[in-house]
Protein backbone atom coordinates (compact mmCIF):
# COMPACT_ATOMS: atom_id res chain seq x y z
CA UNK A 1 0.00 0.00 0.00
CA UNK A 2 1.59 3.43 -1.05
CA UNK A 3 2.36 6.23 1.79
CA UNK A 4 -0.85 8.81 1.81
CA UNK A 5 0.74 12.19 1.10
CA UNK A 6 -0.09 14.89 3.52
CA UNK A 7 -2.18 16.96 2.36
CA UNK A 8 0.54 20.13 1.68
CA UNK A 9 2.48 21.85 -0.55
CA UNK A 10 4.82 19.10 -2.48
CA UNK A 11 3.37 16.81 0.09
CA UNK A 12 5.73 17.88 2.34
CA UNK A 13 6.09 16.99 5.71
CA UNK A 14 4.73 19.11 8.33
CA UNK A 15 7.63 21.11 10.44
CA UNK A 16 7.33 23.76 13.05
CA UNK A 17 6.81 27.12 11.55
CA UNK A 18 10.17 28.17 13.42
CA UNK A 19 12.71 25.83 10.90
CA UNK A 20 10.81 26.90 7.79
CA UNK A 21 11.65 29.50 6.03
CA UNK A 22 8.82 30.03 2.69
CA UNK A 23 5.26 29.86 3.11
CA UNK A 24 2.53 28.56 1.12
CA UNK A 25 -0.19 31.04 1.76
CA UNK A 26 -3.89 29.66 -0.05
CA UNK A 27 -6.01 32.79 -0.80
CA UNK A 28 -9.33 31.45 -2.43
CA UNK A 29 -10.46 34.55 -2.86
CA UNK A 30 -13.00 35.26 -5.82
CA UNK A 31 -14.64 38.68 -5.43
CA UNK A 32 -14.40 40.54 -8.50
CA UNK A 33 -13.97 37.98 -11.20
CA UNK A 34 -15.63 39.39 -14.32
CA UNK A 35 -15.70 36.71 -17.55
CA UNK A 36 -14.58 32.80 -16.63
CA UNK A 37 -15.63 32.00 -12.56
CA UNK A 38 -13.31 29.43 -10.89
CA UNK A 39 -10.09 31.28 -9.45
CA UNK A 40 -11.63 30.05 -5.93
CA UNK A 41 -10.76 26.73 -6.80
CA UNK A 42 -7.07 27.09 -7.81
CA UNK A 43 -5.41 26.94 -4.14
CA UNK A 44 -6.92 23.43 -3.97
CA UNK A 45 -5.50 22.52 -7.73
CA UNK A 46 -2.42 23.55 -7.09
CA UNK A 47 -1.42 21.65 -3.61
CA UNK A 48 -3.11 18.82 -4.82
CA UNK A 49 -1.48 18.76 -7.61
CA UNK A 50 1.85 19.45 -6.34
CA UNK A 51 1.89 16.78 -4.16
CA UNK A 52 3.00 14.47 -6.93
CA UNK A 53 6.01 16.77 -8.14
CA UNK A 54 9.82 15.32 -7.88
CA UNK A 55 10.98 17.28 -4.72
CA UNK A 56 14.37 17.46 -6.38
CA UNK A 57 15.05 19.97 -9.04
CA UNK A 58 17.42 18.94 -12.16
CA UNK A 59 18.02 22.53 -13.44
CA UNK A 60 19.30 23.78 -9.77
CA UNK A 61 20.81 20.32 -8.68
CA UNK A 62 18.49 20.91 -4.83
CA UNK A 63 16.35 20.03 -3.25
CA UNK A 64 14.05 22.68 -2.14
CA UNK A 65 11.86 21.73 -0.05
CA UNK A 66 15.17 21.10 2.94
CA UNK A 67 15.10 24.95 3.46
CA UNK A 68 11.95 24.78 5.16
CA UNK A 69 7.90 24.66 3.34
CA UNK A 70 5.27 25.14 5.28
CA UNK A 71 1.74 24.98 3.80
CA UNK A 72 -0.58 27.46 5.81
CA UNK A 73 -4.49 27.43 6.38
CA UNK A 74 -6.81 28.59 4.30
CA UNK A 75 -7.53 32.56 4.44
CA UNK A 76 -11.51 31.81 4.05
CA UNK A 77 -13.35 34.72 1.86
CA UNK A 78 -15.17 37.30 3.22
CA UNK A 79 -18.11 37.74 0.95
CA UNK A 80 -20.18 40.96 1.75
CA UNK A 81 -16.77 43.40 1.46
CA UNK A 82 -13.52 43.27 -0.71
CA UNK A 83 -12.08 45.70 1.79
CA UNK A 84 -12.31 43.67 4.43
CA UNK A 85 -10.78 40.51 2.41
CA UNK A 86 -7.76 42.52 1.53
CA UNK A 87 -7.72 43.59 5.56
CA UNK A 88 -8.16 40.32 6.39
CA UNK A 89 -4.86 39.39 3.77
CA UNK A 90 -2.95 41.92 5.13
CA UNK A 91 -3.64 40.99 8.62
CA UNK A 92 -2.29 37.82 8.15
CA UNK A 93 0.89 38.77 5.98
CA UNK A 94 2.03 41.16 8.32
CA UNK A 95 2.17 38.85 11.14
CA UNK A 96 4.31 36.37 8.80
CA UNK A 97 6.53 39.10 8.24
CA UNK A 98 7.46 39.90 11.87
CA UNK A 99 9.29 36.46 11.41
CA UNK A 100 11.05 37.02 8.74
CA UNK A 101 9.38 34.52 6.27
CA UNK A 102 9.15 34.39 2.48
CA UNK A 103 5.46 34.34 1.56
CA UNK A 104 4.12 32.98 -1.73
CA UNK A 105 1.03 33.09 -1.92
CA UNK A 106 -1.93 31.09 -4.37
CA UNK A 107 -5.06 32.80 -5.58
CA UNK A 108 -7.51 33.61 -6.23
CA UNK A 109 -7.93 36.13 -8.19
CA UNK A 110 -4.96 38.96 -8.47
CA UNK A 111 -6.94 41.35 -6.12
CA UNK A 112 -5.11 39.45 -3.30
CA UNK A 113 -2.23 41.37 -4.61
CA UNK A 114 -2.02 44.37 -3.06
CA UNK A 115 -2.52 43.31 0.62
CA UNK A 116 0.49 41.63 0.84
CA UNK A 117 2.49 44.39 -1.11
CA UNK A 118 1.43 46.83 1.07
CA UNK A 119 2.40 44.89 4.19
CA UNK A 120 5.68 44.03 2.89
CA UNK A 121 6.17 47.48 1.64
CA UNK A 122 6.46 48.51 5.07
CA UNK A 123 9.21 46.55 5.95
CA UNK A 124 10.90 47.03 2.56
CA UNK A 125 10.32 50.97 1.51
CA UNK A 126 11.79 50.48 -2.35
CA UNK A 127 10.05 47.33 -2.87
CA UNK A 128 9.59 46.91 -6.82
CA UNK A 129 7.07 44.61 -8.53
CA UNK A 130 7.69 42.31 -11.26
CA UNK A 131 4.75 41.31 -12.93
CA UNK A 132 3.67 38.54 -15.21
CA UNK A 133 -0.02 39.18 -16.58
CA UNK A 134 -1.56 39.11 -20.19
CA UNK A 135 -3.45 42.30 -18.81
CA UNK A 136 -2.39 46.03 -17.67
CA UNK A 137 -4.74 45.27 -14.54
CA UNK A 138 -4.39 49.39 -14.30
CA UNK A 139 -8.12 50.81 -14.07
CA UNK A 140 -8.82 52.92 -11.77
CA UNK A 141 -11.67 51.02 -10.57
CA UNK A 142 -13.91 48.34 -12.37
CA UNK A 143 -17.70 47.15 -12.30
CA UNK A 144 -17.81 49.79 -8.99
CA UNK A 145 -15.15 48.19 -7.17
CA UNK A 146 -11.21 50.20 -6.45
CA UNK A 147 -10.32 46.47 -5.02
CA UNK A 148 -10.65 44.82 -8.49
CA UNK A 149 -8.84 42.41 -10.40
CA UNK A 150 -8.55 44.87 -13.08
CA UNK A 151 -7.49 47.48 -10.87
CA UNK A 152 -4.57 45.90 -8.83
CA UNK A 153 -1.75 47.16 -10.52
CA UNK A 154 -3.00 50.50 -10.36
CA UNK A 155 -3.67 50.31 -6.57
CA UNK A 156 -0.43 49.15 -6.38
CA UNK A 157 1.32 52.01 -8.20
CA UNK A 158 -0.39 54.89 -6.06
CA UNK A 159 1.51 53.35 -2.89
CA UNK A 160 4.91 54.34 -4.95
CA UNK A 161 5.81 50.76 -5.91
CA UNK A 162 7.83 50.81 -9.07
CA UNK A 163 6.55 48.18 -11.19
CA UNK A 164 7.70 46.08 -14.03
CA UNK A 165 5.27 44.43 -15.92
CA UNK A 166 5.88 41.77 -18.83
CA UNK A 167 3.56 40.11 -21.27
CA UNK A 168 0.70 42.80 -21.41
CA UNK A 169 -1.34 41.94 -24.10
CA UNK A 170 -4.38 43.73 -23.19
CA UNK A 171 -5.78 46.80 -21.52
CA UNK A 172 -8.56 49.16 -22.17
CA UNK A 173 -8.10 52.93 -23.72
CA UNK A 174 -8.55 54.26 -20.23
CA UNK A 175 -5.63 52.55 -19.29
CA UNK A 176 -3.76 53.54 -22.57
CA UNK A 177 -4.31 56.87 -22.33
CA UNK A 178 -3.20 56.85 -18.68
CA UNK A 179 0.09 55.14 -18.92
CA UNK A 180 1.82 58.45 -19.51
CA UNK A 181 0.52 60.06 -16.23
CA UNK A 182 1.61 56.71 -14.63
CA UNK A 183 5.44 56.84 -14.10
CA UNK A 184 6.35 54.08 -12.32
CA UNK A 185 4.63 51.93 -14.18
CA UNK A 186 6.56 49.95 -16.83
CA UNK A 187 4.46 48.24 -19.48
CA UNK A 188 6.44 45.56 -21.84
CA UNK A 189 3.99 44.31 -23.92
CA UNK A 190 3.95 40.86 -25.42
CA UNK A 191 4.35 41.79 -29.27
CA UNK A 192 7.23 43.80 -28.30
CA UNK A 193 9.32 41.20 -26.13
CA UNK A 194 8.63 38.50 -28.85
CA UNK A 195 11.67 39.86 -30.58
CA UNK A 196 14.14 40.76 -27.07
CA UNK A 197 15.74 38.61 -25.44
CA UNK A 198 14.01 38.14 -22.25
CA UNK A 199 17.25 37.03 -19.63
CA UNK A 200 18.72 40.49 -20.88
CA UNK A 201 15.36 42.27 -20.03
CA UNK A 202 15.64 40.87 -16.32
CA UNK A 203 18.92 41.45 -15.81
CA UNK A 204 18.82 44.68 -16.46
CA UNK A 205 16.12 45.90 -14.46
CA UNK A 206 17.21 47.97 -11.63
CA UNK A 207 18.65 46.73 -8.17
CA UNK A 208 16.23 46.79 -5.25
CA UNK A 209 14.36 44.41 -3.14
CA UNK A 210 11.16 42.76 -5.53
CA UNK A 211 8.02 40.98 -5.20
CA UNK A 212 7.17 39.04 -8.32
CA UNK A 213 3.27 38.38 -9.20
CA UNK A 214 2.58 36.08 -11.56
CA UNK A 215 -0.64 35.56 -13.06
CA UNK A 216 -0.94 32.61 -15.05
CA UNK A 217 -2.57 34.13 -18.10
CA UNK A 218 0.84 35.31 -19.13
CA UNK A 219 1.22 32.09 -20.33
CA UNK A 220 -0.14 31.91 -23.30
CA UNK A 221 -3.52 29.55 -23.95
CA UNK A 222 -2.02 26.56 -25.93
CA UNK A 223 0.15 26.01 -22.33
CA UNK A 224 -2.44 26.88 -19.53
CA UNK A 225 -5.97 27.60 -20.85
CA UNK A 226 -7.34 27.08 -17.17
CA UNK A 227 -7.57 30.85 -16.66
CA UNK A 228 -10.62 33.27 -16.20
CA UNK A 229 -9.57 35.41 -19.26
CA UNK A 230 -7.17 33.78 -21.56
CA UNK A 231 -5.57 35.89 -24.40
CA UNK A 232 -3.37 34.42 -27.13
CA UNK A 233 0.55 35.59 -27.48
CA UNK A 234 1.65 34.92 -24.22
CA UNK A 235 4.60 33.36 -22.93
CA UNK A 236 5.87 29.78 -23.16
CA UNK A 237 7.03 27.68 -20.12
CA UNK A 238 11.16 28.18 -20.89
CA UNK A 239 10.38 31.98 -21.31
CA UNK A 240 9.36 32.64 -18.02
CA UNK A 241 11.57 30.16 -16.13
CA UNK A 242 14.62 31.53 -17.78
CA UNK A 243 13.19 34.70 -17.17
CA UNK A 244 12.91 34.07 -13.60
CA UNK A 245 16.34 32.12 -13.16
CA UNK A 246 18.17 34.97 -14.24
CA UNK A 247 16.33 37.93 -12.60
CA UNK A 248 16.00 35.84 -9.12
CA UNK A 249 20.05 35.50 -9.80
CA UNK A 250 20.64 39.19 -10.15
CA UNK A 251 17.80 40.83 -7.45
CA UNK A 252 16.55 40.05 -4.35
CA UNK A 253 13.19 38.65 -3.85
CA UNK A 254 11.34 38.84 -0.83
CA UNK A 255 7.94 37.15 -1.92
CA UNK A 256 5.89 35.93 -4.50
CA UNK A 257 2.32 35.41 -5.53
CA UNK A 258 0.69 33.27 -8.74
CA UNK A 259 -3.08 34.16 -9.36
CA UNK A 260 -5.82 33.46 -11.61
CA UNK A 261 -5.56 29.65 -11.90
CA UNK A 262 -9.59 28.28 -12.99
CA UNK A 263 -8.73 25.08 -12.77
CA UNK A 264 -11.14 22.47 -14.63
CA UNK A 265 -10.25 20.09 -12.52
CA UNK A 266 -7.59 18.92 -9.84
CA UNK A 267 -5.73 17.24 -12.38
CA UNK A 268 -5.48 19.73 -14.87
CA UNK A 269 -2.12 20.17 -16.54
CA UNK A 270 -2.37 24.30 -15.78
CA UNK A 271 -2.71 23.24 -11.94
CA UNK A 272 0.42 20.98 -12.12
CA UNK A 273 2.56 23.49 -14.01
CA UNK A 274 1.20 26.15 -11.38
CA UNK A 275 3.04 23.89 -8.69
CA UNK A 276 5.89 23.23 -10.50
CA UNK A 277 6.71 27.35 -10.93
CA UNK A 278 5.87 27.91 -7.65
CA UNK A 279 8.76 25.04 -6.34
CA UNK A 280 10.70 26.10 -9.49
CA UNK A 281 10.80 29.54 -8.31
CA UNK A 282 11.77 28.87 -4.70
CA UNK A 283 14.53 26.74 -5.92
CA UNK A 284 15.92 29.73 -7.53
CA UNK A 285 15.40 31.83 -4.72
CA UNK A 286 17.49 29.15 -2.23
CA UNK A 287 20.36 28.84 -5.08
CA UNK A 288 20.61 32.92 -5.56
CA UNK A 289 20.60 33.11 -1.40
CA UNK A 290 23.19 30.05 -1.17
CA UNK A 291 25.67 31.68 -3.60
CA UNK A 292 25.00 35.34 -1.64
Amino acid sequence: MSEVLPYTFGGIKKIPASQARFMILPVPYEGTVSFRTGTKFGPEAVIFSSRYMELYDEETDTEPWENGIITLPVITQEVDSAGKMMKKIQKTVGKLLKDNKFVFAIGGEHSISFPIVLEYRKKYPDLKVLHFDAHADLRKEYEGSKFSHASVMRRISEIGCEIFSFGIRSLSKEEADALPEIRNVHINFAYKCRNQDLIKMAASLPDGNYYISIDIDCFDPSVVPDTGTPEPGGFTWYEVTGFLKDFVATHNVVAADLVELAPSNHYCPGSFLAAKLIYKTIAYVCTSQSKS
